[in-house]
């Protein structure tokens, strides 16, 4: 019997001891498996870090942010000229109320500029200095709100007849779409003298721009068509914008690129610098846009007949 039980303790022993040796090489497995995975984790976790906080891949493509339509927070009856400065205000001629409205970029207040006895203010412009030009339509006059001045003054521009469209570049050179005579005249800095430009054939000029270079834009609403003469021009060029209809405001990009308010057709164009083809941007329910204007960030500004003024953002 004694023999008997060492047998068995000593096959127990034996037993005891493989199942030892085989419980510590699993064991000894399983800790070299989870250091591999750990160790494939591990490099797996930084190859993707690594890949999303690149700053650029080859074919990646970045799609810009859809244009965002909003209508700007003015009260007004008849909106015509529109301008934006490089703070982002917005001025506004409220045509049927016989004022100048300002809005500051961010705010939903507006204020009313110094401007009186005003019949029928039409175009507007801004230039470098925050001095602000209005045509006074009826009154057959422009006048210009220098910054900071609590009463603006009237330019030497006479025999005018029902002006409409304003513009002024970075030397001070006013230009004035006078729609009744048919002329585009132009003021230089200082000068009391107007000069008439060589546009040729005008029927009713209303919205005029001016370019970093120097040329000069006119709408030709009556005969449909939108000209362009170059800085110290003979003559004008016409744009290919096509199946215009009464185009009235204009305004023109530092990038060269060219936005119009097509009246009649409910929409607004844009000519890319150095394109024959322009292409109408994605405003929605325009009734008779009249004025248009551009910033720098390229939002477009349109005022419509919907007494609105609608921005188009780009970002």
């Amino acid at each position: 019997m004694l023999v008997r039980e060492l047998a068995v303790d000593a096959r127990e022993s034996r037993r005891n001891r493989r199942l030892n040796q085989r419980t510590l090489a699993i064991a000894g497995v399983a800790i070299v498996l989870v250091a591999i995975l750990a160790a494939v984790g591990h490099l797996g976790f930084f190859h993707t870090s690594s890949k999303e906080g690149a700053p650029s891949q080859a074919g990646r493509s970045t799609v810009p942010p859809a244009p965002k339509q909003v209508v700007l927070p003015f009260e007004v009856g008849d909106p015509d000229g529109v301008a934006v400065d490089g703070k982002g205000d917005v001025y506004v001629a409220d045509s049927s109320n016989n004022r100048v409205l300002k809005l500051p970029a961010g705010s939903d207040r507006q204020s009313e500029l110094p401007f009186t006895g005003l019949n029928r203010p039409a175009g507007l412009a801004l230039d470098v200095s925050g001095g602000i030009y209005l045509v006074d339509a009826y009154n057959n006059r422009v006048l210009k709100l220098p910054a900071g001045s609590p009463a603006p003054a009237e330019l030497p521009f006479a025999g005018l007849s029902s002006p409409h469209g304003v513009a002024v570049d970075r030397n001070g050179t006013v230009y004035v779409a006078d729609s009744g005579n048919n002329r585009v005249l132009e003021l230089p800095a200082g000068s009391n003298n107007p000069i008439e430009l060589p546009f040729i054939g005008l029927r009713h000029p209303l919205g005029t721009a001016v370019d970093d270079a120097g040329a000069v834009y006119v709408t030709d609403s009556e005969n449909n068509r939108v000209a362009k003469l170059a800085a110290g021009g003979t003559t004008p060029v016409y744009l290919p914008f096509t199946e215009l209809n009464f185009p009235h405001g204009v305004a023109v990009d530092h990038n060269g690129c060219v936005y119009v308010a097509d009246l009649n057709n409910n929409r607004v164009l844009k000519l890319e610098a150095g394109s024959n083809t322009p292409s109408t941007l994605p405003f929605t329910d325009l009734n008779f846009p009249y004025g248009v204007a551009v910033d720098n960030a390229g939002n477009v500004y349109v005022t419509d007949f919907h007494k609105r003024v609608v921005k188009l953002s780009t970002n």
